[in-house]
């Protein structure tokens, strides 16, 4: 799972620092395991956005739909991407995963 988020100009170091303090444990504890996190361009801008890339891995499909229904019932996650979408010029979650493993993930 990839999350991508372009800050409002001057917001990324804040909102980068806001998404690992408050949204990164309770994606934790819904089962996500944080992969790897991208700054671009690698500084942070006061007068432009930086894009933050976040990944995230799930164990399988299975944990992809018990992450989803546990979020989904939580009202202080659409509370934070609320948050998010006040601080950002705009933001996307896409999915993608290893060409072996489709065969493997559609087994649900």
């Amino acid at each position: 799972m990839i999350d991508e988020i372009v800050a409002a100009p001057g917001a990324g170091r804040a909102l980068l620092d806001d998404y690992l303090a408050r949204y990164a444990p309770g994606a934790r504890a819904r089962g996500m395991v944080l992969e790897q996190v991208l700054v671009a361009p690698p500084v942070w801008l006061d007068d432009q956005s930086n894009t933050l890339t976040i990944r995230w891995s799930l164990a399988n499909a299975g944990a992809w739909w018990g992450m989803r229904a546990v979020s989904g019932a939580d009202s202080a996650v659409a509370a934070w991407w609320a948050e998010v979408d006040a601080r950002a010029i705009s933001r996307r979650r896409s999915f993608a995963t290893a060409p072996e493993a489709i065969v493997r993930l559609c087994d649900v």
